[in-house]
């Protein structure tokens, strides 16, 4: 098997890059929907959260409605941030650097504040994790490298397809 071209690891790292950006504000969009679903579900026809799980759990009928067509799509959205953080553990657990990298990633990328380089290594330093910037920059592209291995190897074609919608759409723009 040859080595992967330099242009490949390059559009490797930015695709996942691109999908890592865009993680907080898909959260944060996913989050805002399901509530306003909820709301505006709750207001127009009395039904509750609990309620509507215990008639789909029963065997109610949703198909063909506004609100299949809302949890379809939460749903997609919701499968490419469990790829993501799936991913994101896997690394953590497996990779030689699997700690740090997770230190790096899940605070720069999937906190719920977006954080600077300074503010991360400052928190690192917290956690006695010394890293200068350009080891912090060096360690970041790497993890990112391996996440992207992971995510983009998948095979399974449904995942790829998810993670690509999610790439190319603008969350929180409505």
């Amino acid at each position: 098997m040859s080595k992967p071209k330099k242009n490949d690891d390059d559009k490797l790292i930015h695709d996942t890059e691109v999908l890592l950006q865009k993680y907080r504000q898909v959260k944060w969009a996913l989050d805002v929907a399901a509530n306003k679903e909820m709301r505006e579900l709750k207001h127009e026809t009395g039904i509750t959260e609990e309620y509507l799980h215990a008639a789909v759990f029963a065997g109610a009928d949703i198909s063909n409605t506004r609100l299949e067509r809302r949890a379809q799509s939460m749903e997609r959205s919701r499968q490419m941030l469990a790829l993501v953080n799936e991913s994101v553990e896997l690394m953590r657990q497996y990779h030689p650097m699997g700690e740090i990298y997770y230190e790096i990633i899940s605070r720069y990328y999937l906190s719920k504040q977006q954080k600077s380089q300074p503010q991360v290594l400052e928190e690192m330093e917290q956690q006695e994790i010394y890293l200068c910037e350009n080891t912090f920059r060096k360690y970041k592209k790497a993890a990112i490298k391996v996440i992207g291995e992971i995510l983009w190897g998948y095979e399974d074609r449904e995942s790829v397809g998810i993670l690509k919608q999610f790439a190319t759409k603008n969350y929180g723009e409505d």
